[in-house]
């Protein structure tokens, strides 16, 4: 300055502050949170899995993709290891082998329909009685491409004999087909029902079902026992196979035996014994119940206090 002395003279320079919101902001925060939210769902999913059964979860995977026996359609199969170093499918419905089986089911039971009505037109009791018995052979071989096309062979066994054809449904290590203590149908075995209602429906034979048990007794027997399970069983069977499409009027009889005909009377508990009976009658085996129930209140067979009454004259003379 002029007039005054020469001296060091301070700058002083004023900057503004640098925001630190780049460093110290919320970005981590949604980060944060949307793994936060990912694990939940890992969790949830976990648990999900761990808390149904292994037929629930197939019968999800089915229901997901539409799938069934008579459809065009097929899904991915869940399989596990079958022993012998390979893998078997236990998916609630068809494993991929048997994609191609489906035309053939259908072709077959629509043969059968169109032989039956056909043949029914006109004949008498033997032709009757011999279309009755290729009608079941047809039956069988159909009931065995349905079990092939849900593997589950290992769940049924069929055999032909002089009343009809008898199919057994029955547990396995693998599958249950009753939650145990219960009347309730597993997912893989309703659906498995399901689709021989549309073949058993195929003919004009009568069925009758039976439940049978093992022989593990309820702690209460006056309470609720196998006669109770074996009856709730098959009339559960009876509910799925018409909500299939069995036609109600083609079931001549529902049964329980509790544990009085073990399939497997070596080994009481096996759960060969806890299974479902469908007897396809053939027609003179039909007859035979009608003659010995009485068909609609008409008495078949004249009861015996009638034959004795009407013999009692008779003699007399």
């Amino acid at each position: 300055m002029r007039g005054k002395p020469k001296g060091h003279t301070t700058i002083i320079k004023r900057s503004s502050r640098k925001s630190h919101d780049a460093v110290h902001g919320g970005a981590w925060k949604v980060a944060f949170a949307d793994f936060t939210l990912a694990m939940m769902a890992l969790f949830m999913v976990l648990w999900i899995m761990g808390s149904v059964t292994e037929e629930e979860r197939k019968e999800v995977v089915s229901l997901l993709n539409g799938e069934s026996i008579f459809d065009g359609h097929s899904i991915t199969p869940v399989t596990q290891p079958d022993g012998s170093g390979g893998q078997t499918s236990v998916l609630a419905g068809k494993p991929e082998s048997a994609e191609h089986d489906d035309s053939a089911i259908k072709k077959d039971l629509e043969a059968l329909k169109e032989l039956s009505a056909a043949a029914a037109k006109s004949e008498n009791l033997k032709d009757v009685n011999l279309r009755s018995e290729q009608e079941i052979e047809d039956l069988a071989r159909v009931i065995m491409k349905i079990t092939s096309a849900y593997d589950a062979q290992s769940n049924l066994q069929i055999e032909i004999v002089p009343q009809g054809l008898r199919i057994l449904v029955q547990d396995d290590q693998k599958r249950e087909m009753f939650q145990r203590s219960s009347a309730v149908l597993t997912p893989f075995f309703k659906r498995l029902l399901g689709e021989f209602a549309g073949a058993l429906n195929s003919i004009d034979n009568k069925i009758i079902i039976t439940g049978h048990t093992d022989a593990t007794r309820f702690r209460d027997q006056e309470l609720y026992n196998n006669w109770n399970l074996s009856g709730e069983r098959a009339m559960q069977a009876r509910k799925v196979l018409t909500k299939g499409g069995l036609e109600a009027g083609k079931i001549l009889q529902v049964s329980g035996m509790a544990d009085q005909m073990l399939l497997d009377p070596a080994h009481p508990l096996s759960s060969a014994n806890r299974r479902i009976e469908i007897m396809v009658l053939t027609h003179s085996a039909s007859e035979s119940l009608y003659q010995f129930f009485g068909q609609h209140g008409e008495k078949i067979i004249k009861p015996l206090a009638e034959k004795i009454t009407q013999a009692a004259p008779a003699r007399s003379h």
